[in-house]
């Protein structure tokens, strides 16, 4: 195990958003409190103190860091795991995202009054429930934060059970991913389409790109990655993939997102399981942590 934890960098990002909400309160709605039903039953819910679209940067950024780290690495205690020799470019990337956190972070604020009085005046007949709920300019700059740390991670003898456990899920864990990917590639660019574009093949590739960096968490992920390597090489170089050809991306897809056999075509059944089926095998089940549907 120690052999595959060399071979990774773990990069944990701590991003945090301030919603601009708050809590709604009986009062706001002019409510007799003895009426209401308890907490644990119901809630009023919340009122936007801010507009919505001001912080939606913030959202973006943050999925942005996400899936520069999903597109590499595999999750893992808490973080990412990514390939040593991609934590360089991973971080260099990181950092910029986080400089544009910072600097979209420091513009709201300058705004931050001016925005909230843009906000009550657009809902007047709102605006005292609004103004109730008005939060200083100085909590939202604690709210909204920006961190990332890389480490390696190295076993402790006598101390290593629960490491060497759950990195030996790492693979595991990758296939769970590109099990999910893949499937989404179906249904987005795949599903119902007698041919397709050049385009609906950078899904495929980035999968490929995936298992090739964390090839190494187990001999079938290389078998794997052969496999997609193989039916990527055997496209035309230009125009769209239709009927064999996009016969063999479809199948790749089936062992990728283990995708039952009738969402293939019913003219392109056969091959699939001809010439895809017999050449793969399914990764042997196992029980996923609760912690990774999340």
């Amino acid at each position: 195990m120690n052999e595959i934890l060399s071979k990774l960098v773990v990069v944990s990002l701590s991003i945090s958003l301030w919603t601009g909400r708050k809590k709604l309160s009986p009062e706001d709605l002019g409510l007799d409190f003895s009426k209401l039903p308890p907490e644990k039953l119901a809630t009023l819910g919340s009122k936007k103190i801010c507009d919505p679209e001001k912080l939606a940067v913030f959202s973006a950024l943050k999925r942005r860091a996400e899936r520069q780290c999903e597109a590499v690495g595999v999750r893992f205690l808490g973080g990412y795991a990514i390939p040593e020799d991609k934590a360089d470019e991973v971080m260099k990337i990181l950092d910029g995202v986080r400089d544009e956190f910072e600097k979209e972070k420091q513009e709201f604020l300058s705004e931050y009054d001016r925005s909230l009085r843009e906000w009550i005046d657009a809902n007047p007949e709102w605006a005292a429930i609004i103004e109730k709920g008005v939060e200083p300019a100085s909590t939202a700059a604690r709210r909204l934060g920006f961190a990332v740390q890389a480490f390696k991670v190295k076993n402790i003898d006598g101390l290593d059970k629960g490491l060497n456990e759950h990195a030996s899920t790492l693979s595991e864990r990758l296939i769970f991913e590109i099990n999910q990917q893949a499937r989404q590639a179906w249904e987005e660019s795949y599903k119902g389409r007698p041919s397709v574009t050049r385009k609906a093949l950078r899904p495929i590739k980035s999968m490929l790109d995936k298992l090739r960096g964390l090839e190494f968490l187990s001999p079938y992920l290389l078998t794997l990655a052969v496999q997609v390597e193989d039916v990527l090489a055997s496209l035309p170089k230009s125009g769209p993939i239709e009927g064999r050809n996009l016969t063999s991306l479809i199948g790749i897809l089936h062992v990728l997102g283990d995708l039952p056999l009738d969402e293939v075509p019913a003219e392109e059944e056969e091959d699939v399981v001809e010439n895809i089926l017999p050449e793969t095998r399914t990764a042997e089940p196992v029980s996923l942590p609760s912690e990774w549907f999340f």
